[in-house]
C-alpha cells in the first residue's frame, strides 16, 4: 500500500477488544419491504463522511472523565445504527467495521448483554477460518468476566481453555498474532500516538475531526481500562495454548514443491525484472544497464535508488534487530531480538513514541523493496534487476496533496513505464496499493476542504489524475507483464477504487496471499481482480546489506508470481505476455476463491522442460 501513513496507527489491542475484525450493531432482520427500501451501497465512495467537534484534544479524553465521552459515543452509535437502517451495504469488511464499532461502544457503556449477539454477527461476516474462529473471543471473555465478577486468574484459565478448544490449523496464526500484539501493549505508546500525532491533526482541524477519531479514543480508553490490567494473564494463557502444540501440528508445505530453480548452466536468456517499490540495494543483484529511476515524496526526480536512512543510519543495527524481533514475536518465537523489542516498546515514554514509530516506518520503507527484489529473482541466475524507487513519506505528517503534485505523480508514472520499455523489461512487480481514502486522510490532516464531502470530491479528483495516468502507462507497454499485490486489509477490492490492484488489463495480474499450505491468509485482500495467489506468509528474503529475514504480506506474494513469469521468459524468450499470463492462470489450482499459482505446471503447459 502507498505508505502515505495512516492518520491513526494504533499498534494496540483495541482491535482485539473490538473483535480482531473491523466491524458495527445488529438490527433485527429486515422485512422484504424494508430491505427493498434501503439504498444499496456497492462502493465505499457512496457512504457518508462525518466530522465531530471535540471539546478538548483527543489525548485528553483518554484519562479525563468518562462523562465527557458519553455524548460522543451516543452520537457515533446513533449514526451507525441510522446507516445500517438506511443502507444495504454489500461489503462484509465494511459491515465488520460497523458492527465492530458497535461492539466497542457496548463495552464502553457496560452493556455486556449486547456482546454475544454482536460477536455472533461479526463471526457471520467472516469467511476465513482463522478470523471466524477467533473473532470476538476476548470481547466475549471480558464480558463474561464483568458480569460474573471473576478475578484475573480466571481470565488466564479461560484464555487457555477457549483458545485451546479451537482447531489449531485454523487458528494458529491468529493466536500467535494476538499474543504478539498483547506483548507489545504499553499505555505510553497509545498516549504518545495521540499526543504527537492525533492531537496534531485535531489542532490542524480546529478540533473538528473525522468521526472515526471518536471510535479510536474509546477503543484506546477501553484498552487501558479493561485489557492492560489483564495483559500478563492473557499472554500467559495464549502462550500455554501455543506450548501445547507439537511440531507435528505444523501445516503441510505444498508451496515449495511447486517452485523450480533454473541452473546456471541452463540454456536461457537474461530477463529484465522491474521492482517498482520503495528502493532496492542493487549491490545484492545483477542490475540491468540502466539500473533504475527514482522520485521523491513529492514525485520530483531523485538520485537515490536505495532509500537513504539519513540521520537514522547510525541506528540501523539496532533498528534491524527490532524488525527481526517483530517477526520473531509474530511467530511466537522467544528470541533475543524478540525480547529486545518487547523491552524497547515497554520502556517507551509518551514523548518518545513519534520518533520511535517514524524510525520503524523509515526502516519498513528502507527494507521493503530489497526484500521484494530478493523474492523476485530467487532461483533465477538470468534475472537482471531494474528499480523504480518511490521515496515515499515515512513521517507522521503527510505531504499536503495538491493538483500540481498529482499531475507530477501522473507524469512520473508515465516516465517510469517508459524507462521499463527502454530497458526492455519483461516483468515488473508492484507491491504497493492505494485509493482515494489515502488522500481523504491527508487532506483532513491539513484541514483542506470545508466539509467532509468537499474533501471526498477533491480526493477523488486528485486520485483520478494518478489512476488514469497509471492505467494508460501500463496499457502502453503490452510487451511487459505487470504483477501487483492485492493489499493486506482483508477486504474486497471490488468495494474500493484501488490502484494498481483494481485494474483489469491484459498485461496485469493481481495477486493475493496464501500460506505455505495454500490457505488464504487472514490479511489478504480479495475480489474479482485478484486472479492468482502465492505464498505471502513468513517469506524469507534479503535486507539491504545482505542479511535475511521473513516478512509477510501480499507484497511478498506478488513477487512470487513475478519470479515464475521471469523464469518462463528466461527459458523461452519468444513467449508473449499473453502466453505467459495464460499459462500462469491455467496452471493454477482453483480452491474456492483462491487460485494457487503452480510455476511447474505453467512451465509444462508451455512445453518447457525442467
Amino acid at each position: 500500500m502507498k505508505p502515505t501513513r495512516r492518520i491513526l496507527a494504533m499498534t494496540t489491542a483495541s482491535l482485539f477488544i473490538a473483535s480482531a475484525a473491523h466491524g458495527q450493531t445488529p438490527a433485527a432482520p429486515a422485512t422484504p419491504q424494508a430491505e427493498a427500501a434501503r439504498t444499496v451501497i456497492t462502493s465505499s465512495d457512496q457512504l457518508p463522511r462525518r466530522t465531530v467537534t471535540l471539546e478538548r484534544l483527543p489525548s485528553e479524553y483518554l484519562t479525563g472523565p468518562r462523562e465527557a465521552l458519553r455524548p460522543l459515543a451516543d452520537g457515533l452509535e446513533a449514526n451507525l445504527r441510522a446507516d445500517l437502517a438506511r443502507f444495504d451495504i454489500r461489503d462484509a469488511a465494511t459491515l465488520r467495521g460497523y458492527y465492530g464499532t458497535l461492539l466497542t461502544l457496548a463495552q464502553f457503556k457496560g452493556d455486556w448483554a449486547a456482546v454475544p449477539a454482536l460477536v455472533e454477527r461479526l463471526r457471520g461476516l467472516q469467511d476465513k477460518p482463522g478470523p471466524r474462529a477467533t473473532t470476538g473471543m476476548l470481547a466475549q471473555l471480558l464480558a463474561d468476566r464483568q458480569t460474573a465478577g471473576r478475578d484475573a486468574a480466571w481470565v488466564r484459565a479461560e484464555v487457555e481453555k477457549r483458545y485451546g478448544a479451537l482447531v489449531w490449523a485454523d487458528a494458529a496464526d491468529n493466536i500467535k498474532g494476538t499474543k504478539s500484539q498483547f506483548e507489545l501493549l504499553n499505555p505510553a505508546l497509545v498516549l504518545g500516538s495521540f499526543q504527537q500525532q492525533v492531537d496534531v491533526m485535531a489542532r490542524n482541524m480546529n478540533l473538528t475531526v473525522p468521526e472515526s477519531i471518536v471510535n479510536a479514543i474509546i477503543g484506546a480508553r477501553l484498552q487501558n481500562e479493561l485489557v492492560m490490567p489483564l495483559k500478563a494473564e492473557i499472554v500467559a494463557g495464549l502462550q500455554a495454548v501455543i506450548d501445547r502444540q507439537a511440531p507435528a501440528a505444523a501445516k503441510p508445505d505444498i508451496w515449495t514443491p511447486r517452485q523450480f530453480a533454473i541452473p546456471a548452466t541452463a540454456r536461457a536468456a537474461e530477463v529484465g525484472i522491474g521492482i517498482w517499490d520503495s528502493g532496492v540495494d542493487l549491490a545484492l543483484f545483477k542490475p540491468t544497464p540502466g539500473r533504475g529511476i527514482a522520485f521523491d515524496r513529492e514525485s520530483r526526480p531523485a538520485q537515490a535508488l536505495l532509500r537513504p536512512l539519513g540521520e537514522a543510519e547510525p541506528r540501523w543495527p539496532q533498528l534491524r534487530q527490532l524488525v527481526k524481533g517483530a517477526m520473531d514475536l509474530r511467530s511466537a518465537l522467544d528470541t533475543e531480538d524478540a525480547r529486545r523489542l518487547k523491552q524497547a516498546v515497554g520502556s517507551l515514554r509518551a514523548d518518545q513514541v513519534k520518533a520511535f514509530q517514524e524510525d520503524l516506518g523509515l526502516v519498513s520503507l528502507y527494507t521493503h523493496g530489497t526484500h521484494v527484489a530478493g523474492i523476485a529473482v530467487e532461483g533465477n541466475p538470468f534475472a537482471r534487476v531494474y528499480t523504480a524507487s518511490m521515496l515515499w513519506e515515512h513521517r507522521s505528517e503527510p505531504v499536503r496533496p495538491t493538483e500540481e503534485m498529482s499531475r507530477r505523480t501522473a507524469a512520473a508514472y508515465k516516465q517510469i513505464v517508459q524507462s521499463f520499455k527502454d530497458q526492455k523489461l519483461r516483468v515488473v512487480n508492484m507491491s504497493w496499493r492505494y485509493g482515494t481514502s489515502a488522500y481523504e486522510g491527508m487532506l483532513a490532516w491539513h484541514n483542506v476542504g470545508a466539509t467532509p464531502d468537499e474533501r471526498k470530491k477533491l480526493a477523488q479528483r486528485l486520485f483520478a489524475i494518478e489512476r488514469d495516468a497509471l492505467r494508460e502507462a501500463i496499457a502502453s507497454a503490452p510487451e511487459i507483464l505487470f504483477i501487483a499485490g492485492s493489499g493486506n486489509e482483508d477486504n474486497s477490492a471490488d468495494f474500493e477504487d484501488y490502484i494498481p490492484a483494481g485494474f483489469q488489463l491484459p498485461n496485469l495480474l493481481t495477486v493475493g496471499a496464501v500460506d505455505r499450505a495454500g490457505e488464504e491468509t487472514s490479511f489478504s485482500t480479495f475480489g474479482k481482480t485478484v486472479v492468482l495467489h502465492a505464498n505471502g506468509f513468513e517469506v524469507d528474503s534479503l535486507l539491504p546489506g545482505g542479511d535475511r529475514i521473513k516478512f509477510s504480506g501480499t507484497s511478498m506474494a506478488s513477487p512470487q508470481v513475478a519470479n515464475a513469469a521471469a523464469k518462463l521468459f528466461a527459458l523461452k524468450p519468444t513467449l508473449t505476455v499473453a502466453q505467459v499470463r495464460e499459462a500462469l492462470l491455467k496452471g493454477a489450482d482453483q480452491r474456492g476463491r483462491v487460485n494457487l499459482v503452480n510455476p511447474r505446471r505453467s512451465a509444462e503447459l508451455l512445453d518447457i522442460r525442467l
